[in-house]
């Protein structure tokens, strides 16, 4: 159980760990993604924090690229 988020996470090396995946976001909506099913890593660092927008441009970057993938 992580203290923080309060919910049942596995780690590995820092990273989130779940089935054949990991994945990790920061502070800000940085964000990570790691699917080794489909050889394919996804990461996304913006050079200016929005507070606005939470997670929004990470995770439409990481499901842009998972649909490219899946079609």
């Amino acid at each position: 159980m992580d203290r923080v988020l309060g919910t049942p996470i596995r780690y590995g090396m820092g990273y989130r760990l779940e089935g054949r995946t990991c994945s990790w976001g920061g502070w800000g909506g940085s964000v990570l993604l790691v699917d080794f099913e489909h050889r394919l890593t996804v990461s996304y660092v913006m050079n200016q924090m929005l507070w606005d927008d939470g997670y929004a441009r990470g995770l439409g970057i990481v499901m842009a690229a998972c649909e490219a993938i899946a079609a």
